[in-house]
């Protein structure tokens, strides 16, 4: 028959190979297995159980799955709606995890069919950073007009230099776009700095590639009597 005592090797076992696993995620699903068979000796063996030992397992446990979905959520979109992840998306530079923490003080905008706003003014400071989550926005910049489609960022110059915008950027009818205060994200990234570096990587990547693509005026959206009085 096996022999209870044995529990106690095994456990011990686990939690020492554990501790070899450099792996966050491994190390907890180990270090709860091991916790959970020595609670079963200390409450099977002695006559009676160690029930401070088995409450205090029980604490071993439930801190360790605490910790376990926190890492979870670190290194999976889990939860996150559809929107979100398609959000996610756009955003290759940061974890899971550091995209929570983004999404936390995102502000999602939708523009009404009859509705235009100025996201940024050309050589005004721009107190915010804007992401085109659907739609096409109007760029004016040095008296050019061109369009602007989604998945792009609008303010990323005026946040990663620090300075003033670089062109005026308008959202018309039918568009959404995900906006953040400028202060609010620089505190953010300067309390997590591998979030800030990560988010400081992907505007940089995403200037780059604006640079790289050709924006003809011509492909312009017409400007009407609002747009033009926005101006």
């Amino acid at each position: 028959m096996f022999d209870p005592a044995w529990l106690i090797h095994i456990a011990a076992t686990i939690l020492l190979i554990g501790y070899f696993i450099r792996d966050e995620l491994k190390l907890r699903v180990m270090i709860i297995i091991s916790s959970v068979i020595y609670n079963f000796y200390y409450w099977l063996v002695p006559n009676p159980p160690l029930w401070d030992a088995v409450m205090t397992g029980f604490l071993l446990i439930a801190v360790n799955i605490y910790v376990l979905i926190q890492v979870l959520l670190e290194r999976t979109t889990f939860r996150l709606t559809d929107d979100e992840k398609r959000l996610f998306d756009g955003f290759e530079t940061l974890s899971p995890g550091q995209f929570r923490k983004i999404l936390k003080v995102a502000k999602w905008q939708d523009m009404a069919s009859d509705e235009e706003s100025v996201l940024t003014r050309e050589g005004e400071p721009s107190p915010s950073l804007f992401y085109i989550f659907d739609g096409v926005i109007s760029v004016t910049k040095a008296e050019h007009r061109f369009r602007l489609p989604q998945r792009n960022f609008t303010g990323e110059v005026a946040f990663v230099l620090k300075s003033a915008a670089t062109a005026t950027c308008i959202a018309g009818s039918g568009v959404r776009y995900v906006e953040w205060d400028v202060v609010t994200l620089r505190k953010l990234g300067e309390r997590h700095p591998a979030l800030g570096n990560a988010l400081n990587a992907l505007l940089t990547r995403d200037l780059a590639k604006k640079l790289t693509e050709s924006y003809r005026p011509n492909d312009a959206i017409p400007p009407t009597r609002e747009t033009t009085e926005l101006l």
